[in-house]
């Protein structure tokens, strides 16, 4: 994916490389998402891998934004303080993948009643997918403005 990632003006390097890191963890949510059915935990560590990826991505933001960047995974928190824009169908789907962040970190972690999902193909497929045009959008406004 790196090659598919133009960068219109210059950008920190170490913004670089917290989209390449942001990249790859996208590649890896495709893989484990092909791999799924041979695999049943693949396709929760492919929806690990996708909110790895809008984490990194919006860590780069806020590298970029010469904000400080902690050590936490949270998307909403993440999400508010990059200060930007985003188009509130793309919030709904950050805010969606929050939940699939300790499920394979933590497989004897108590959840609510509340979040209840079923990881397989299709399910999967459409996280993967919301996550590509999510991702898509954080990288274009990272890579085409200044």
């Amino acid at each position: 994916r790196d090659s598919m990632i133009c960068f219109l003006y210059p950008m920190k390097e170490i913004t670089r490389k917290w989209v390449e890191f942001a990249s790859a963890d996208l590649e890896a949510a495709e893989v484990q998402l092909q791999h799924g059915s041979k695999r049943g935990s693949a396709y929760q560590v492919a929806v690990f891998h996708c909110h790895q990826a809008i984490e990194k991505i919006l860590k780069a933001h806020l590298v970029e934004q010469d904000q400080e960047v902690k050590k936490i995974h949270d998307l909403t928190t993440l999400r508010a303080s990059t200060k930007l824009s985003i188009p509130e169908k793309l919030i709904g789907y950050i805010d969606e993948l929050q939940p699939h962040y300790l499920i394979p970190r933590y497989p004897d972690l108590p959840f609510t009643p509340k979040f209840s999902f079923t990881y397989n193909r299709k399910n999967v497929d459409s996280i993967f997918k919301r996550t590509q045009e999510v991702f898509i959008w954080l990288t274009n406004e990272l890579t085409q403005k200044k």
